[in-house]
């Protein structure tokens, strides 16, 4: 059975966000229908526009999951006195501040890391000083950023899936075409 994930986004969040990015995904996705005029696509217009809301959600997440890690490094950070303790916490900022990196150098702030914070946050900071992963989103202007940048990069994605399946489907025939090809027998 999957796990739950702890940053995952409410009812009353989604609709937040459909009602701040809904009418960008239905821009994106007309986009997406305009510029394959020769019907090369496979999904209708509801189903580009549900993927693309898809992806609003997963944004949500990501970044409910960004604020929860960045507060996180700040209050242990704080509260930190050991010096070994000091060390951990400077290198877990300094794989948060290069997680973007890409090439050989790349580094990445995953579950090992996470968990290593969450107990030196249990270990160190009082209980009504530590952040909450129950914490609602916060449409703020970073955000905003954010999510379009996904939302854009998931549209991308399904522009470059179209065109990869045109070759697929040039030498297809649909269900009524190929009745049609059968009555000329």
């Amino acid at each position: 059975m999957k796990k739950k994930n702890p940053f995952s986004i409410t009812n009353e969040e989604y609709e937040m966000l459909n009602a701040k990015f809904g009418d960008l995904s239905n821009f994106q996705a007309w986009q997406l229908l305009k510029k394959n005029t020769k019907n090369n696509h496979t999904n209708e217009f509801d189903d580009i526009v549900q993927e693309l809301r898809m992806h609003l959600i997963i944004a949500g997440t990501y970044y409910k999951r960004q604020i929860y890690i960045e507060k996180c490094l700040e209050v242990v950070w704080k509260y930190a006195r050991d010096p070994f303790i000091k060390n951990i916490i400077n290198e877990l900022i300094s794989l948060w501040k290069n997680r973007k990196r890409h090439g050989a150098n790349r580094q990445k702030f995953g579950p090992h890391q996470e968990k290593i914070l969450s107990n030196i946050l249990k270990m160190i900071v009082p209980p009504k000083e530590r952040p909450s992963k129950k914490s609602p989103l916060e449409l703020d202007s970073k955000f905003a950023i954010y999510c379009k940048a996904i939302a854009w990069n998931c549209q991308k994605n399904l522009g470059k899936k179209i065109t990869k399946e045109k070759s697929i489907r040039t030498g297809l025939t649909s269900l009524s075409e190929f009745d049609y090809l059968g009555s000329m027998k």
